[in-house]
């Protein structure tokens, strides 16, 4: 009799709720497992807002719990219109913590919703080709608090109905998959949930393979499901994060390494970023890993450089190299490889948005200046922006043979570490009067079958690969010039010259000045400035992509391109060739 009287009031409470839910027309309310952005006060408005749609009621409310605890109630009366409905909007905040909250909402004490498991934290995106979102479909572990949303599609179109919030999985390389975020962008989550205590939300839109024209947006409709760009857009907007991402990180580059696409990129990649800053503001960083030497076509070094030079055209892009990454197969890596590129960005990640004090040798070395030492010019110095140390040979390779000297290898006698510390020392097998260096050709580094090779690399005190780079200037006993001339500066021919569509201007900063590097035409006519700033003492290289102020393409011919800085001037002339 107990147990029939039990069944009966359980039957009512639920043909109660079911009237009742019927009764309410909800136009905000939390998904399950939903993760809400975190605000400069750790915390986020969770809204509930709807309508009663029958009269006779007097009370709404909404009880918030946390880990299942009472946590706070909120109450309003009931205030019906004309037509017989009364509208109610509730803004209960949560906390960002290793907390999961839930939501109750009541009309007169009955229960009309429940959502359970909602969060607090952090956003990014991840997007690329292939190496932006590998797969490992052999890690079971799930955390409460590493979220993420929808399906990961890969290449395939997205269907609009996969817009649910679920734990994320490291899986990637699959066009069907639920809340896949990746080999690395699962062990990111990871660290930002065991250093700092709070949950995040990763959502990646890679696609295997893809070109970075590929991964641009439609200009008549940036949400259209069928690109790459418009699928995780649509994603991050259905999720409700899209104007809270903290950063993009972006792994793509070997579908563009080749001779045509290659001098496109920087361009390519300006209209990119300029899509994710309208679209995900105000992100506030784009991570960009460098790629490395291994899978792509004939022109991987110039591409190379390409990126390398971002941060100076781009004040919110942060570099990272992977060069030097463990478990590399020529063109992706195994778990272990991709975890330790989790482990490196994640201290530059730290460092922008968690105040970590674990800030030394976290970038991968630059080049700053490359230089011979006196005027018999038969040794090199390569001075970068932190220290770096030369390599031992490794699977019977050498790094001398991976520099290389006015495009060729076979004039460095020996490699050394330098005094100080942040540079190297290239003695040359006979004197040069060379212009440029490259550190790391278009080429694969040899490997034993089976093996994945190890370098050798150039790396700093905590084995951070250094930046490769591609036809660096040489600069003329520099050294001489810092201890005689301090105020000089150097400005160098552009490369390539003649040009098509654009060229990169290199020039060299002895201290740090306010600098104004302007292009004009033959008759004298102000066509662009491309940077007016101020910028550190050492190396600076800038793209010129052939255009005008106003974004118009300059035609063929010749063009001056003059550098200022103080009361110092240099200009040199170029070639347009359309």
């Amino acid at each position: 009799m107990e147990v029939k009287i039990r069944f009966i009031l359980l039957f009512c409470f639920m043909l109660s709720f079911k009237l009742w839910s019927q009764d309410v027309q909800f136009s905000r309310l939390p998904a399950h497992l939903q993760l809400f952005a975190r605000d400069a006060q750790d915390s986020a408005v969770v809204d509930v807002k709807g309508t009663v749609l029958s009269p006779g009621h007097d009370t709404v409310s909404v009880e918030v719990l946390k880990d299942h605890k009472p946590w706070k109630i909120e109450k309003q009366p009931l205030e019906y219109d004309y037509d017989d409905r009364a509208a109610f909007h509730f803004k209960p905040k949560i906390n960002a913590e290793l907390t999961e909250y839930y939501v109750r909402v009541y009309v007169d004490g009955v229960l009309v919703a429940a959502r359970d498991s909602i969060v607090c934290g952090d956003v990014f995106l991840i997007n690329g080709q292939s190496n932006s979102h590998p797969d490992d479909a052999t890690i079971t572990e799930r955390n409460e608090f590493w979220r993420s949303f929808g399906k990961h599609t890969d290449l395939t179109d997205y269907d609009p109905a996969d817009t649910t919030w679920g734990l994320s999985t490291p899986r990637g390389w699959c066009d069907d998959c639920n809340y896949a975020v990746g080999v690395w962008g699962f062990r990111l989550q990871k660290l930002i949930w065991e250093r700092y205590g709070l949950p995040s939300c990763i959502i990646n839109g890679g696609s295997g393979g893809s070109s970075i024209s590929y991964n641009l947006p439609d200009s008549a409709n940036h949400m259209a499901l069928n690109t790459t760009y418009g699928r995780l857009l649509y994603r991050a907007t259905k999720a409700g994060v899209d104007q809270s991402v903290k950063a993009v990180l972006w792994h793509q580059g070997e579908s563009d390494s080749n001779g045509d696409d290659a001098p496109l990129y920087h361009d390519r990649f300006t209209e990119l970023r300029a899509a994710w800053k309208a679209d995900y503001n105000p992100v506030q960083k784009i991570y960009v890993f460098q790629i490395r030497p291994g899978c792509g076509g004939d022109a991987q070094d110039y591409l190379r450089e390409v990126q390398r030079q971002f941060p100076q055209s781009f004040n919110d892009v942060v570099l990272m190299s992977t060069c030097g990454l463990q478990g590399h197969d020529d063109c992706h890596y195994n778990t272990p490889g991709y975890e330790q590129m989790a482990d490196w960005i994640f201290r530059l990640i730290a460092r922008d948005f968690y105040q970590s004090t674990d800030t030394v040798h976290i970038n991968p070395p630059d080049i700053q200046k490359a230089y011979y030492t006196d005027t018999n010019h038969d040794q090199i110095i390569l001075q970068f922006d932190g220290p770096v140390s030369w390599p031992d040979d490794t699977l019977n390779h050498a790094l001398e043979d991976h520099i290389y000297i006015d495009g060729q290898s076979g004039y460095i006698a020996q490699g050394r570490d330098g005094d100080p510390n942040n540079e190297l020392i290239l003695e040359l097998t006979a004197p040069l009067s060379a212009t440029v260096v490259t550190y790391l050709p278009n080429q694969y580094y040899n490997r034993p079958p089976g093996q994945t090779y190890q370098g050798p690399w150039i790396r700093n005190p905590r084995g951070v690969g250094a930046l490769s780079f591609h036809e660096f200037p040489i600069t003329d006993v520099i050294s001489n010039i810092e201890k005689e001339k301090p105020d000089r500066f150097n400005l160098f021919q552009n490369y390539p010259n003649p040009f098509n569509p654009g060229t990169t201007i290199s020039f060299t900063l002895h201290r740090s000045s306010q600098v104004k590097l302007v292009v004009f035409n033959i008759q004298g006519q102000h066509v662009r400035t491309i940077v007016d700033k101020q910028l550190s003492a050492g190396s600076h290289q800038f793209h010129w992509d052939g255009t005008g102020h106003q974004g118009k393409d300059s035609a063929s011919g010749v063009y001056c391109y003059r550098l200022v800085t103080g009361n110092q001037i240099q200009h040199k002339k170029m070639v347009l060739l359309r």
